[in-house]
């Protein structure tokens, strides 16, 4: 492991209601479009347009971040931000994912891109809790920010309100995974996990949301807890049963009908 980080590689109920809310009320506008991989042939400019830094003069961007040290991950590369001196990282490119490692089993949290937070882990969690894996699913590019960088940021008002948006984000993203382990159904939990995945990088359509990350079986059934052959299993009954349609290899989630009590 280098200084870098680098190496080789709620209650149940609560997640129905809060996907169901989020997602029933989208109407016919685009919840979000997955963003392309930066190619990274300009990092700085790169880093500029991250939503994180909108509102700053492309100056004071470069002044904030110019100097900051970087680990580049190669896809499948683990990254290990409590090896570092950051307390936190930036993702200036790529996309990565976080899970869990619990008894052996590791589960999918969350998926990180450009423009997202990973905090440094409390040192005492490496004692008492499960392990934390962060690696890389597409090629990327980390900015690590130590706590004098972070100070420094903080005394941006217009940075420092994004910063906390991005984390809040974030923290209401892992309460949302952790409300839906809790669901007791293989098919239920898959369902609102690809609610989930839609809300950040699907496309709402006349017939339903178009979940335009692509994933593998066993990705998703690193994020449900399953083997991979119990998720093709579950896809196939939530296809039969009209939740969701595959279309050339593309995934389409049907939009939970509002109730009387939701419309306006």
């Amino acid at each position: 492991m280098g200084a870098t980080g680098i190496s080789g590689r709620p209650a149940a109920g609560r997640a129905s209601r809060a996907i169901g809310r989020r997602v029933g009320g989208l109407g016919s506008r685009t919840v979000s479009t997955m963003r392309p991989v930066s190619s990274a042939a300009n990092p700085q400019e790169t880093i500029r347009e991250l939503e994180l830094f909108a509102g700053l003069d492309p100056r004071l961007c470069d002044a904030l971040t110019l100097d900051a040290p970087e680990a580049d991950l190669d896809e499948g590369q683990e990254f290990d931000v409590a090896s570092t001196s950051a307390v936190c990282c930036l993702v200036a490119h790529g996309r990565l994912a976080l899970a869990v490692i619990d008894e052996g089993r590791e589960r999918t949290i969350s998926i990180l891109e450009d423009g997202d937070v990973l905090v440094r882990p409390m040192d005492s969690w490496a004692t008492v809790g499960p392990g934390v894996r962060c690696y890389a699913i597409q090629s990327s590019r980390m900015l690590l920010v130590d706590r004098q960088r972070l100070d420094a940021w903080m005394d941006v008002p217009v940075l420092a309100t994004s910063l906390v948006r991005v984390l809040a984000d974030a923290v209401a993203d892992r309460e949302l995974a952790l409300a839906i382990a809790l669901e007791p159904t293989v098919e239920r939990r898959l369902l609102l996990k690809l609610r989930q995945l839609a809300e950040r990088w699907g496309s709402v359509t006349p017939d339903g949301i178009r979940l335009d990350l692509r994933l593998t079986h066993q990705e998703l059934a690193n994020m449900v807890g399953v083997v991979r052959e119990t998720v093709t299993i579950a896809l196939g009954r939530l296809a039969e049963s009209g939740e969701i349609e595959v279309r050339n290899r593309t995934l389409l989630i049907r939009i939970p009908e509002r109730g009387p009590s939701q419309r306006m």
